[in-house]
């Protein structure tokens, strides 16, 4: 088995291509994409041998970005989570909730909803007018801190409201100018500066942004606001509610913890630019901040339909049964003062 470990991607004489989840003694755990939807299948081992092999497999981004597999006693295997969904199933039920995609009007704004990607957009417009162009650099230079800052925060406000967003109240407080506001501003210009994310900016950054004193849940979205309002091709909002839980629907391990690192945002990032190639193009998405939306909707699936009175008396439950669900309860007593 040297050749063969976890997170090798084999082919099966029946089952097709499949990745590795786990190795023991006696078997080989493989996810087989056109098998069961969520659990990988127990191969025993070394029987399974002949029927396995790693010749002419091809990368599959997809399948190699499984990660999230949790062992399951009662099962004896592993799987994803109950809620799993293959990246077509998460794009059909985007597409269901935003009909005509990323160029739709309910995307963009134009219906009932007030939409978290037209924040972003304006936010980007802001922040171009106010800091882009090197006007943030002199800024900086010049020691004007509280013209930065303030500028920041007129950008910010277009998406104070966007859940899991940095609200303005904390906003403000966390960018009253000091030191630690001037240190925040360099190493946030520095890390736009490059092509591409750099782990030593990141992380100068992410010891800039936690020296603000902002709470600890506010501590991702802090860190990863402006970059995302200001370069969405190579950043985008770490929100970690919806983040992990949208993660967990792809089978993607974040190894998340409520204290930043590079790992947790290089994962998040790697997810989010592989949907946008791989699927979201396709379909009018232009950059992270429509990656970002998309993974914020797949955190938050629609509603279920509640079934028809005549479906429920199907499965038993009487009308007067229903009539006593639907009772309000008796309102509380306010407490004696």
């Amino acid at each position: 088995m040297d050749d063969i470990a976890t997170g090798t991607l084999v082919k099966h004489v029946s089952l097709g291509v499949g990745k590795v989840v786990a190795v023991e003694p006696t078997a080989l755990h493989v996810f087989f994409p056109a098998s069961d939807k969520r659990y990988a299948a127990k191969l025993r081992w070394p029987t399974a041998r002949p029927l396995l092999t790693l010749v002419g497999v091809q990368p599959d981004a997809w399948l190699t970005g499984l990660t999230s597999f949790a062992f399951d006693a009662g099962a004896g295997r592993y799987a994803l989570a109950a809620n799993f969904l293959s990246h077509d199933e998460a794009l059909a039920e985007f597409l269901e909730r935003y009909p005509g995609g990323f160029e739709g009007p309910a995307y963009l704004g134009l219906g009932k909803r007030s939409e978290r990607a037209a924040r972003w957009r304006a936010a980007g417009v802001a922040w171009v007018e106010g800091l882009g162009e090197g006007k943030g650099e002199r800024l900086l230079a010049d020691g004007e801190i509280a013209e930065l800052a303030r500028r920041a925060i007129r950008a910010g406000a277009e998406v104070t409201g966007a859940a899991g967003a940095v609200e303005q109240d904390a906003l403000v407080e966390a960018l009253e100018p000091g030191d630690e506001v001037a240190a925040y501003f360099d190493a946030l210009l520095g890390l736009l500066a490059p092509r591409s994310p750099s782990q030593p900016r990141f992380e100068k950054l992410l010891a800039a942004s936690g020296a603000l004193g902002v709470a600890p849940d506010l501590a991702w979205p802090m860190l990863t606001l402006f970059p995302s309002i200001a370069d969405p091709t190579r950043y985008l909002l770490l929100a970690p509610r919806s983040a992990c839980a949208a993660a967990v629907r792809l089978g993607c391990d974040l190894r998340f913890k409520p204290a930043p690192g590079w790992t947790t945002y290089n994962a998040w990032r790697g997810l989010a630019e592989g949907l946008l190639e791989s699927q979201l193009k396709a379909h009018g998405a232009r950059d992270l901040v429509d990656a970002e939306v998309f993974l914020h909707a797949v955190a938050t699936p629609p509603a279920r339909k509640r079934p028809s009175s005549e479906a429920v008396a199907v499965k038993g439950e009487t009308a007067s049964s229903k009539v006593r669900k639907a009772a309000p309860r008796p309102a509380a007593r306010a407490a004696p003062r």
